[in-house]
């Protein structure tokens, strides 16, 4: 038995490689075309040597053999990081990608919804985002589309054809349902679907408002490779009605805190492990901070691993970050430690807004310790996001550098 590794650039492509291998029980390893030269040269030294690559990506080099043993059958290796060369491979199987399609639709159920779940794709395919739209729909006999999701202004939006039975579900990143809502008829066009889940990255409050004043059914989610995308759901009444964003976990998922304030997680999607033979333990630690209500729901706070240490101090850049949100004169932020060679690290900046508005924020982080206060500011029209939605830190640290 050989394994497949996927690598087209057309979406649609991809995704039909990678499920054609999956059905016929194949090993697959599903690659970003878009990695850049470090990126690409470390995937290719991980997968095993006499993996056969579907699209353009260097020969597979790493140690192992093509003959993979039977209990292997059915695993997806689906990348996580890719930045600065930092690729891994979070490895599931069909049952820890069932098991997820299957707690999202329980939950959706227990809401009166329809237990058929259809679907669309308009995240890149080699992301979890975008594999388990189609994973749900064959899971639960829906239907499932692939489309383009970069809704571009002067460009009408795609066409979407699912059936009128069952529940049409689309997985969006802030910065897609940003750039919808800014469209004429982009709310009409959201309002075909019954669920929209929206995840990736944290939601900016502007969008939290067009939310809650458009009434539209926008699930926020929580999740990660790890747990096969969301495990978590914050429902839309609690959006409208202005309510603090807890994340209620899906059936079979439970929340908890360590020490730390790190929240760990047990829930039947979570991984197997990480390729090619780092085990992922239930409760798994998920490198995110937060508390965990007596109700079992979460909240997350920000990244445990973000912390940044400048001058032999260490600071929280989601504290920072809430402190500059919180004058209202900004719209989004990213607060990051930009290399200082007499420092360490110097807090940075990236702000969504004017310029003008510097001194008034710089006045607002007098209130934080001055380990804490950002010494450099960047101003920029859009945040820099990368293909998943989440905020593109080497993109913001090329233009503080």
């Amino acid at each position: 038995m050989s394994a497949i590794a996927v690598f087209h650039a057309d979406h649609a492509e991809h995704l039909r490689e990678a499920l054609q291998a999956h059905d016929a029980g194949l090993p697959v390893f599903l690659g970003n075309p878009k990695w850049a030269e470090a990126e690409m040269a470390e995937a290719a030294r991980q997968i095993p040597r006499g993996t056969i690559v579907k699209g353009v990506a260097p020969e597979p080099r790493g140690l192992g053999t093509c003959d993979w043993p039977e209990n292997w059958r059915g695993r997806v290796m689906i990348p996580t990081g890719g930045t600065g060369g930092k690729v891994k491979f979070v490895i599931h199987s069909a049952d820890t990608l069932k098991a997820a399609a299957l707690g999202l639709r329980d939950a959706l159920v227990a809401r009166g919804l329809s237990p058929i779940l259809h679907g669309v794709t308009c995240t890149p395919p080699w992301h979890v985002s975008g594999l388990m739209p189609a994973i749900r729909a064959r899971a639960t006999g829906g239907q499932h589309v692939v489309t383009d999701g970069r809704f571009v202004e002067g460009t009408a939006l795609p066409s979407v054809a699912l059936p009128a039975d069952g529940t049409k579900v689309i997985s969006l990143v802030p910065a897609q349902l940003a750039r919808l809502l800014a469209l004429a008829d982009g709310e009409s066009w959201l309002r075909a679907f019954d669920v929209i889940l929206l995840g990736g990255s944290s939601v900016p409050a502007a969008i939290v408002t067009e939310i809650s004043t458009r009434l539209l059914p926008v699930f926020l989610t929580y999740g990660s490779t790890e747990t096969a995308a969301a495990c978590a759901l914050c429902p839309p009444e609690k959006i409208w009605a202005g309510e603090a964003t807890r994340g209620a976990p899906l059936p079979g998922v439970s929340f908890r805190t360590n020490h730390e304030g790190v929240i760990r997680i047990a829930s039947p999607s979570l991984g197997i492990g990480v390729w090619p033979d780092t085990p992922i333990v239930s409760p798994w630690a998920s490198g995110d901070r937060g508390d965990v209500a007596g109700d079992g729901t979460v909240k997350i706070a920000g990244r445990a691993d973000r912390v940044i240490v400048t001058g032999g101090e260490k600071v929280d850049p989601a504290r920072v970050e809430r402190t500059l949100l919180a004058t209202g004169l900004i719209e989004d932020v990213a607060v990051l430690g930009m290399v200082d060679a007499t420092w360490g690290e110097v807090v940075t900046a990236c702000v969504v807004g004017r310029q003008t508005t510097e001194p008034a924020l710089r006045q607002a982080c007098e209130a934080l310790e001055p380990a804490a206060r950002p010494r450099r500011y960047v101003f920029v029209d859009r945040m820099p996001t990368n293909a998943s939605g989440k905020t593109d830190r080497e993109a913001i640290s090329r233009m503080t550098a």
